[in-house]
Parts: C-alpha cells; structure tokens; sequence
C-alpha cells in the first residue's frame, strides 16, 4: 500500500537547532522525540543557501544550476515538473501550506497542489492577487503578534481536513514553517524560559539588522551573537511546540497511519558565523548542513544515518514509495536504497544579493567583502571545497573542523585538486537551464513585503 507523504520544513533552521542535531538547549522535545523513531541524517544538506532556489530544489529533485531559479531569475519554468505535479499523476490528493511568500504562486512552486494555501495573505485562497499595503499591515497588527504563521498554518490544516480531505486517495502535504526567520522576536514566554531578564533585554537590543552589520555600519559583539542566538532557539521551541500540536492532531484523525513523515529545513543561518548574518553571500555548513528526519518504519529503520544526502534525494525517494515513475535524469537517488555510492553534494549560491546594499547601503560596496560572488560547495570523503565565481577556493576537514574556521587549501593542494576535479566532472555532467521563462513582475506591495525578509 502507498504511503502518504508529509513534508514539513523549518525555514531557516540550521542543523544545530534541533537538540538532537547538537544544540545545547533543549528546545525540540517534540521533533527529538519524533526523530527517536526515525532514520536521522547527519550528513544532510541542501542544494542552495536561501528559500526560493533551495524549495526549487526540493520539489524539482534538481540542482539551482540545472531549474535556474535564483534571486535574478524568480521563475520555475514550467517545462521543469514539479514533485506535487508528479505525484498528483501518480493518484495523490496533493496540498500545501506556506508561511513564506517565496513558495508559492508568484513564483511558479504552487504549481501540482489541488490546494495551496497562501498563509502570509489574509485570505490564503487571494494567491496571485495584488498584495496591497494595507493587508500587510493589519495582518502585523492583528494576526502575527509573536506568530510568523505557524498557528494559522495548524489551523487551516485542520480546516482543510474537515472540508477538503478526500479518503480514497493518499494525500501529499506541505507544510513551511516560517518562525525561525529574522528578526526574531519570539512570542511572549519562549525567551523567557531560556534567558535571565537581564540577559534578555541585552538580546532583544542587539541590532537585527543583518545588512547594516554586513556593510559595517553596526559593530556587534560575541555577548550580542549569543542573545540573538537565544531568541532565534526561542523562534525554534516555538515552532517545535506547533509541530507537535500539529502532528497530534493528525494523529487524533488517523491521518499519520501509513504516512512518511520527512522534516527538514530550507537552509541554516549565520548568527555571526564568517562574520554574517542572515542567509546569503556563503555556502559554508552553516547554512547549507541542515536537519533531516524521515520517519518511515516500513522502508527506513530508526538511527542516525552518515551517508551524504541532499533535498534533491527527496523527490526519487517519494517517487519509488509512490510507485509514480522514475525519471533516470533526476541527480538525487532514493534513499530506500539500502547501499549507495558516495557522491559529492553539491551546493550552489547562483546569483549574489546586492540589492539590498544599493538600496539601503549605497555608500557601501559589496564587492569589498566579496558580496558579489558565487560560489559552488562540493563535500566529499570528509572534505568541503568551496570555489567561487573569481576563482578562490577554500578547502575544510569537516570532521575536526565542522564549523569551517581554518582554511586547509595550501596545505592540502592535492585534496584541493581532487576536489576541483570532482566538482568540474559535475558541472559537466549536469549543464544549466538555457532560455528559462521570465518571471511574472510582482506587485510593488509585495515586492516591499520580500523586501522586509531582506531578499531584495
């Protein structure tokens, strides 16, 4: 019998911010607790650094290089299926719930859902419709006190249950949870329980504003780093909770019978790590090593699992259980399989965000920082090798040094070498999307909400 299939992913949530995964607080009972009873991946990363390439990725099953989607090209092109389109082919009652404008209508990834449910809109069913002003703003004040979506995202699965559930097919949900993004103000009694109040004051001064840090204009210190670090696990506690509500509901209706449940998150976060803040400029493990929990007795057995995998093994994962047709082109493998090859995971940062500087910054120059680059990661054999588009390369031992602090390449040329070697073969092997479609224009009033998560 097919499985359902449950996708949640943590926006933002790097792969120590589970307490399973690492973190010191105990922040995720409820998501240790699944993960107790789940194939653990401890070598998971993602195929790119911010949300909209990385969700391409995950529903694509390809590369950034290869569907093209990046912060200059904001369009999946429909000739490119998507992981809902194939398995509503393949019979599956497909859903969606997002909290992030990035996924969903405006830039091709609500395509395949039967319903998708844009839940940064006051109205989830208003889509592609214009994004005026006033809506952002009475939904600050009046919906998202302390919330970024979560409840609601809780709430209109229930709803959609009720109202929309059709039991004779098995059923593909999505579900983006968006609380763990910048800024993080967590709602009210989830900072508490990790700071003094003292110590929480210092925290909820200490400037958010990852741009102004970036350009230099807001010098921060390591106490600085450390409250924000304490908010941002408070975001992730809270999410956790809401994933727990969640899944006991769907528990309570019988829902997560015969069901894969995979977690993850999109990407990680710089709190300071390599001088950043926020998700760009870098694919260093701290955003691209991310949490990856599948939960599937009848196929993956529970234990931490160190094979190197990535989201693009998610799509054939869920096509094989689906008994849905294979697609031999696709780079990922399915992780039923009970042996692989290792194969180098390959990361990808395809466009730089500048806009953000030249708006707010203009009299900083991104280049200076290098905040005008590419770059391609390849990990393998313990190793990480980091190249950019002006051709520099970094070169990390993932095992003695897993927060990428010293940069091995002069001393290790040959390692360097392989490893330039395996990432040229790659690119070779997978060539880029050429005369992808252009991208709907959006709506001035979205592109200010895009602008307040610091994308544009």
């Amino acid at each position: 019998m097919r499985p359902n299939i449950l996708l949640l992913v943590l926006d933002c949530v790097r792969f120590d911010g589970l307490h399973i995964f690492g973190n010191a607080r105990s922040v995720t009972p409820n998501l240790d607790l699944l993960a107790e009873n789940s194939r653990r991946y401890t070598q998971a990363r993602s195929a790119a650094i911010w949300t909209l390439p990385s969700h391409a990725s995950m529903f694509t099953g390809l590369h950034p290089r290869q569907h093209g989607v990046n912060v200059e090209t904001r369009w999946l092109d429909e000739s490119i299926p998507t992981m809902a389109q194939r398995l509503s082919r393949a019979g599956y009652q497909t859903t969606a719930f997002s909290t992030n404008a990035w996924v969903g209508p405006h830039f091709g990834l609500d395509r395949g859902f039967e319903d998708f449910y844009a839940l940064w809109r006051l109205v989830p069913s208003m889509g592609k419709t214009k994004f005026p002003w006033w809506e952002k703003a009475l939904r600050k004040k009046v919906l998202e006190r302390g919330d970024k979506g979560a409840r609601k995202l809780n709430k209109y699965v229930r709803k959609w249950w009720r109202t929309q559930r059709d039991p004779d097919r098995p059923f593909f949900m999505f579900g983006l949870y968006l609380d763990a993004h910048l800024p993080y103000r967590p709602p009210r009694g989830y900072a508490e329980r990790l700071l003094t109040p003292d110590a929480l004051r210092r925290a909820r001064a200490a400037n958010q504003d990852a741009w102004a840090y970036m350009a230099g204009e807001v010098s921060m210190t390591p106490e600085d780093f450390a409250g924000l670090r304490a908010l941002y696990d408070a975001e992730i506690a809270y999410v956790d909770e809401q994933i727990g509500d969640l899944l006991a509901f769907l528990d309570s209706v019988g829902a997560l019978q015969n069901t894969l449940i995979a977690v993850t998150s999109d990407h990680g976060e710089n709190i300071g790590d390599h001088g950043l803040m926020d998700h760009q400029y870098c694919v260093c493990d701290s955003l691209a090593r991310v949490p990856l929990i599948i939960h599937y007795p009848g196929a993956l057995a529970a234990g931490d699992d160190p094979a190197p995998v990535q989201h693009t093994d998610l799509l054939p994962t869920f096509l094989e259980l689906a008994q849905a047709p294979t697609d031999a082109s696709l780079p990922g493998r399915s992780l039923i399989a009970s042996a692989a090859p290792a194969a180098p995971q390959i990361t990808q940062y395809t466009a730089a965000h500048r806009h953000r500087f030249a708006r707010r910054h203009p009299g900083f120059d991104p280049a200076s920082k290098g905040f005008d680059r590419t770059y391609d990661g390849v990990a393998l054999d313990g190793y990480k090798l980091i190249r950019s588009n002006t051709g520099q390369r970094w070169l990390y031992d993932l095992t003695d040094d897993p927060d990428e602090r010293t940069d091995l390449a002069r001393k290790m040329p040959g390692r360097v070498a392989a490893l330039t070697a395996a990432l040229d073969a790659w690119l070779a092997d997978h060539p880029p999307l050429t005369d992808a479609a252009a991208a709907p224009e959006l709506d001035e009033d979205l592109q200010k909400h895009l602008r307040g998560l610091g994308y544009l």
